[in-house]
């Protein structure tokens, strides 16, 4: 998504572009994504999908979710105050602390931006973890904000910066959920049409001269890559382009594995919530059930279901999470596709934020240019907006 609507910005400018893809069909990781968030925070997604005439397919979610509590799946309106408070695993002392919650978001939503993190610097300094334990409670770590970033990225609180736990916080208060019909995937599907994307090529080397890049035996003027951030000093050639500051920011960059389990059922498993969340402290594989007849039941035939079970981490298995679905919905044997994602979601440490906004401070070699979602955050929004950004650095 990075680097198509990089290359749609480009070509709306009259430039020629080229997008190189390894892979069959271009797209990347879009086919993991299954719902847009509200427009205000989506709002460079959005005004792509206002380009390429597909506004009119956008179609609402009702944000009712399910969670997991030992092993059965409780049900809850997503963007209301009561829905906090109908959690399970939260005692009479933690739900007396949710409005301490609200005063938090409220006190620093004005320094809490997506597109902005150098606003929130403050916040950079420590684990989700350590915020919310410190602020709040255990149980509430547990159950609300554990849960919030381990079902939307696979991995834990306790390795992520406090600043992207309230960016996302800040948005669930008023929680607006939508899809494009037929699924995500239309938008990069309209974003390459019209561009040339010469795909199943694998980029092993770049060379460059005093003012053109060579890539795949044609020269360019410009260089714009568009690959998982931990891959980036796999390039031969690319490295004597990096600084030493730049070098060490790749060498930096962490991604989590990740892996899903699309099943196909002849009735729906659940048609009560769009996704089931599984906290951590539930001992499963799985961090969070998807129901795509319930997001869009025009991707699945009438009457029937399709679901998909997903996590993250390095020893997980497609067997581990179907067993884990089993445990929460008592299916039969259904049929089955597993994807997989070595580089599946990039990482937020603390300290990583103060990081990206010095790399993007620091000038690099000119026409050499960067974007994906480990520039910004692990979001379509954050793909898209990096992309567009790297097509505003050029100049013509």
């Amino acid at each position: 998504m990075a680097g198509l609507s990089c290359a749609h910005s480009l070509q709306r400018r009259d430039l020629d572009v080229t997008v190189f893809e390894s892979s069959g069909e271009p797209g990347g990781r879009d086919v993991a994504a299954f719902y847009l968030l509200a427009p205000e925070l989506f709002r460079n997604t959005f005004r792509l999908i206002d380009d390429t005439g597909l506004r009119g397919d956008v179609i609402p979610i009702s944000p009712h979710a399910g969670q997991a509590y030992k092993h059965r799946v409780y049900y809850h309106r997503v963007s209301s105050a009561t829905g906090l408070l109908s959690f399970k695993g939260l005692g009479l002392m933690d739900k007396t602390l949710l409005p301490r919650m609200a005063y938090l978001l409220a006190r620093h939503s004005a320094h809490v931006d997506f597109h902005d993190p150098e606003r929130g610097l403050a916040f950079d300094n420590e684990t989700v973890a350590a915020f919310v334990k410190r602020e709040l409670s255990q149980n509430i770590l547990n159950y609300v904000a554990g849960p919030l970033i381990s079902t939307l990225f696979f991995y834990g609180s306790d390795e992520t910066s406090a600043w992207l736990y309230l960016v996302l916080a800040k948005h669930m208060q008023n929680l607006q959920m939508s899809t494009i019909r037929g699924g995500l995937s239309r938008l990069t599907s309209e974003l390459s049409k019209n561009l040339r994307v010469v795909t199943g090529v694998t980029i092993r080397q770049i060379t460059a001269d005093a003012n053109r890049y060579t890539v795949a035996g044609e020269s360019f003027s410009d260089l714009v890559i568009a690959v998982p951030g931990d891959r980036i000093r796999q390039f031969e050639g690319l490295e004597s382009l990096l600084s030493e500051k730049d070098a060490a920011f790749f060498q930096d960059c962490r991604y989590q594995r990740v892996v899903s389990v699309q099943v196909d059922t002849p009735t729906p498993i659940d048609g009560s919530c769009y996704a089931v969340s599984i906290p951590r402290v539930e001992k499963l594989s799985a961090a969070t059930v998807s129901f795509h007849d319930y997001i869009d039941p025009s991707t699945v035939p009438e009457g029937a279901g399709r679901a998909t079970v997903s996590g993250g981490g390095a020893n997980l298995t497609s067997d581990k999470l179907l067993q884990d679905l089993r445990t929460l919905y008592p299916i039969d044997a259904a049929d089955s596709k597993t994807s997989e994602w070595t580089s599946g979601m990039p990482m937020f440490p603390p300290g990583r934020y103060r990081d990206i906004v010095e790399f993007h401070k620091r000038q690099r070699r000119r026409g050499l240019y960067f974007c994906g979602d480990y520039l910004l955050g692990p979001l379509i929004e954050g793909a898209v907006t990096t992309g567009i950004k790297a097509a505003e650095a050029i100049q013509t």
